[in-house]
Formats: C-alpha cells, structure tokens, sequence
C-alpha cells in the first residue's frame, strides 16, 4: 500500500504541468456562505395571556393565523374561516369523526397544510383537521413535534 501511494506521489510530480488537474479556483464569497454552517434556530417566547392560555400567529400556506397552542391537541385544528383564509378547502360534506376531547366525539375535516411557520420555524405537509364548531385554531402536536424544545416555566412557553 506504502508503494501505490509513493508510486503515485512520483507519477504526479513527472507529469508535465499541462496535464495536470487545473488547482480549485479560490472560493468566492457566495460559495463560501453557500457552505457555511446554519445558524442555531432562535427561541422563541410566547407568553401566556390572562385567560391562561398560550397564543401566537403562525403562517399556514403564507396566511396569517392566531392560535391557541395546545401541546395536549394531537393535531393542528383550524376554524373553517382560518382554513380558508389559508386557501385550504372546506368541504362540510367531507366532515367525519376524527377523534374524542373531553367533550367526547370530534367531527371534522381531515386536511393536509403545505406549509407553517411560526417565528422563522418552519414545517411542511402538516396534517390538520378543520373543526366546524371551533371558535379559535388549535397549534397541535402534528407541528409542535418538529420543534426540537417545547417548554412551559412560569408564565412562558419556549420554543426552540
């Protein structure tokens, strides 16, 4: 082995430089940031408002939306007129049973969104459901589970 790679150290060296690989062109900046390492993802802070509950706007297919986080929701739940503010259509012929609450059996809309992000976080194809009888969107855990920190101290919920 020691032999094949002296060998190939004396070929490259007796070659005439005209058939030599041309040296790497020196990185020019924009391929230098095109390398670069991303940047940690930044916290967020969400505080918790005065009826106890924790609410932030998050961007559903590049529309504006005010929800209610809910780490304890499985899914993202969205009023019919958040959902269609999203360009996400709402069939109320398509409505079935898509779970249980507290309240008991939930029926709703099984959709998928192309696109969330809350605070520069993004996700795609995020499964949701439109609830017809929701008064206020539900961020559930269907988002929730790509953020890698989700945490709840004092009067602050962190994500991460």
């Amino acid at each position: 082995m020691l032999m094949m790679i002296a060998l190939g150290t004396v070929i490259g060296l007796a070659l005439p430089t005209a058939m030599r690989s041309p040296a790497p062109a020196p990185a020019t900046p924009a391929a230098a940031a095109a390398t670069a390492t991303p940047a940690p993802p930044r916290e967020t802070v969400i505080r918790r408002e005065g009826d106890g509950h924790f609410y932030a706007f998050a961007n559903v297919n590049s529309e504006p939306i005010r929800f209610v986080v809910d780490t304890g929701a499985s899914t993202v739940a969205l009023t019919p007129e958040d959902a269609r503010r999203a360009h996400i259509n709402f069939d109320p012929s398509q409505v079935v049973r898509v779970g249980y609450s507290a309240g008991g059996e939930l029926s709703g809309q099984p959709v998928m969104i192309d696109r969330m992000e809350l605070d520069g976080k993004r996700a795609g194809s995020v499964p949701a459901v439109v609830l017809p009888n929701l008064t206020v969107s539900l961020l559930g855990q269907s988002y929730l589970r790509q953020i890698a920190t989700v945490s709840i101290s004092n009067d602050e919920m962190r994500l991460k």
